[in-house]
């Protein structure tokens, strides 16, 4: 392999041997590497939808106290080094390639999964660079997701609702109970999940002692959104004061994710001899996107005339929520792609709501669901223009061919929200 490009599609092509969900190869893996993941603090975050900004919201604040914070996210939005990133800054190329290189008889070996490496990679470089702490992500499910060899300093369960269900269960106990997989004795546990079903699973698997149950230690309150963002207040129990915040994502339920991660850096503080300071976090709140880089939930991009909106939301709730949170704009046309293993079609009947004007296609991405069968779901509601082409480059250019329309949201995965910002050349409104 000689240059960046053909390293990354050797990754890519790791993506092909599918998922393994067990830990047998990360830790053989990690073995032989000396264990790397050993070497650092660490904060896990598992969930169905939240985790991503509830585990860049808890990097953003104890970067603004000066710690040195590794992050570990996915899928990226534009490129592969999105994933793992130190105070904001992806892993540089050449650390990459050179993982490949020195271990590509390993990874030959063992025949690891594209994510199974990920992980590896990411732990490594944290290692490398003497990290102080990584957030890091859950890839799907908990118990035997590749990033459960951690042994955190504080658990973070986000909202949970039905995915990946030939993996984790086709029942919201079975899903929950994978997803607590990843707590661990004597540690706390941040739950964020308000459906009131789970409550008493989260209190008997985690106990009363270590359970930080978000609707019980935090009060939100005066949540206001506006086209910059959210605005709440926040008042924790546990010390008996009130906080004001201030994020630029929009969406009420960012309050909820936010202070799921104050409750994360309240306690990794407390454990380890730290004070955090509302200043400091009130800025790490607000300023999520430049030390994360935590783009492209419901990111508004006005570009030669035109408002364009990007969601990555991939599952009925997420979107259910991305469409609440849009109410009061006018939708002239939406662009919708998603893969295969989802609700999709609970999730078309939901966008089905909130626009005449819908373009079924699909990312270039193999596990990405036919988009015909999208339409012959829509086909059956009336008063609808519906579009149809397998082809995501050919949905932007009809959805810009379109007069009259000014407002056109691109949602339904990762992947189509990726491959839009491509067609459309907006690459340079995310590179900040």
């Amino acid at each position: 392999m000689k240059n960046i490009t053909e390293y990354f599609n050797y990754l890519y092509k790791l993506e092909r041997i599918g998922i393994k969900y067990d830990l047998s190869n990360i830790t053989e893996i990690l073995k032989s590497l000396g264990n790397p993941h050993k070497k650092f603090k660490s904060i896990h975050i598992a969930g169905t939808n939240g985790k991503g900004a509830t585990a860049s919201f808890i990097a953003s604040i104890l970067t603004e106290h000066d710690f040195k914070v590794g992050l570990f996210t996915s899928p990226h939005i534009l490129r592969f080094n999105e994933r793992i990133r130190i105070n904001g800054k992806c892993i540089e190329n050449l650390y990459i390639k050179d993982f490949l290189n020195r271990n590509f008889k390993l990874i030959k070996k063992i025949k690891p999964s594209f994510f199974e490496v990920n992980t590896a990679i990411a732990f490594q470089y944290f290692a490398d660079k003497k990290i102080d702490i990584a957030v890091v992500e859950c890839g799907m499910g908990g118990r035997l997701d590749s990033t459960n060899v951690l042994s955190p300093e504080v658990s973070v369960i986000t909202q949970i609702g039905i995915d990946h269900t030939q993996y984790l269960g086709n029942t919201l106990r079975k899903i929950a109970l994978e997803k607590l997989g990843i707590i661990k004795n004597g540690i706390d546990v941040v739950v964020s999940d308000d459906n009131k079903k789970l409550k008493k699973l989260f209190e008997g698997k985690i106990g009363k002692r270590h359970l930080l149950y978000l609707d019980k230690a935090v009060r939100l309150k005066g949540i206001t959104q506006t086209d910059k963002g959210v605005e709440f207040s926040a008042y924790f129990n546990r010390i008996k004061e009130n906080f004001k915040f201030s994020t630029p994502l929009l969406g009420a339920y960012q309050s909820r994710n936010a202070a799921s991660a104050l409750l994360a850096c309240m306690s990794f503080c407390e454990k380890s001899g730290y004070t955090l300071y509302y200043p400091y976090a009130a800025k790490g709140i607000k300023n999520i996107k430049h030390n994360t880089l935590y783009r492209g939930r419901i990111e508004i991009i006005r570009h030669k005339g035109r408002k364009y909106i990007f969601d990555i939301s991939h599952n009925y709730e997420s979107i259910n929520q991305t469409f609440k949170t849009l109410k009061d704009i006018k939708i002239d046309l939406i662009v919708f792609g998603i893969m295969s293993d989802k609700d999709y079609k609970k999730c078309v009947k939901e966008i089905m709501k909130h626009s005449k004007n819908i373009i079924f296609t699909k990312p270039y991405y193999e596990r990405a669901l036919e988009p015909k069968i999208l339409f012959d779901i829509a086909e059956k509601s009336k008063n609808r223009n519906l579009f149809l082409t397998n082809d995501l480059k050919e949905a932007v250019k009809l959805a810009n061919g379109f007069k009259g329309i000014k407002t056109i949201v691109f949602t339904g995965s990762f992947f189509l929200v990726s491959d839009a910002i491509k067609a459309l050349k907006l690459q340079k409104f995310f590179n900040n």
